[in-house]
């Protein structure tokens, strides 16, 4: 039953994420449809990434030009200003392509089946939160984007918490204050893999979400210029201010029992 929960759970969340209605038939076309969104999104990197590797050769040879003229020059300082400037500009561009090229391995990766665990780890009794950290670890390296929710333009913090739960057939809310707030309250001594942490006490609410993963880990989305990346939670409770911690598989149960 649980599997099957996944997988309605998939099609429901990939049909909202492209703007179709939720009922959907047995036969629903919301896979490909994300799929082909990210397929969009790798050719539109693959076409900047061309460009760039093109911008970083013409600059490289400038670069080795500019450097023999200076090795031959009578008067080295009218070059030693040239030579810096490209030298900047190589290198940046040379970030860029590496940039680009990471973000085409992790959208690769995320047309990719997504594989659940086959058995049930024995330190818990909760198999869907192990459930929600393997659909969460196949997004790593994915980029962040503030405000985003699915894997092809990437995910904020309570986005990619409502995208991981959302494959398991429970929806959320994309801000991580009603995450805290409409999902079952635990103590910080009860974590389990699944259970989502909050940081950034705010007036309104926490203003961060993780997802616990197990040993003092947890699977975020982090910032601006980040990807989704693995973290200590006492290195982020230290450095954010920890706010508390739910359990939203609890909910999901609830919906099959």
């Amino acid at each position: 039953m649980r599997r099957v929960l996944v997988i309605l759970g998939l099609a429901a969340v990939l049909c909202a994420s492209a703007g179709s209605a939720l009922a959907v038939g047995p036969t629903t076309a919301a896979q490909p449809s994300l799929d082909a969104a990210i397929a969009r999104q790798m050719d539109a990197d693959r076409h900047a990434l061309g460009q760039d590797q093109r911008r970083q050769r013409a600059l490289e040879a400038r670069l080795r030009a500019a450097r023999a003229k200076l090795v031959g020059a009578t008067d080295p300082f009218q070059y030693d200003d040239t030579v810096g400037a490209l030298q900047v500009d190589v290198t940046a561009a040379a970030t860029r392509v590496a940039g680009l090229a990471a973000a085409i391995r992790r959208l690769h990766a995320a047309l990719q089946p997504v594989q659940l665990p086959t058995t049930t780890n024995t330190s818990t009794s909760d198999p869907l939160g192990w459930d929600a950290v393997a659909v969460a670890e196949h997004y790593l390296g994915v980029r962040y984007l503030w405000g985003g929710s699915t894997p092809q333009s990437g995910f904020d913090c309570s986005g990619f918490v409502e995208f991981v739960y959302a494959q398991l057939g429970l929806p959320l809310a994309h801000y991580a204050a009603t995450q805290f707030v409409t999902t079952p309250r635990i103590a910080p001594s009860r974590l389990e893999a699944g259970d989502l942490v909050f940081f950034e006490p705010h007036a309104d609410g926490p203003g961060h979400v993780a997802i616990y993963i197990g040993d003092g880990e947890l699977i975020q989305a982090p910032h601006t210029g980040a990807v989704i990346e693995l973290a200590p939670l006492a290195e982020l409770s230290s450095a954010l201010g920890f706010v508390g911690a739910t359990r939203p598989s609890e909910l999901l149960a609830q919906t099959t029992a």
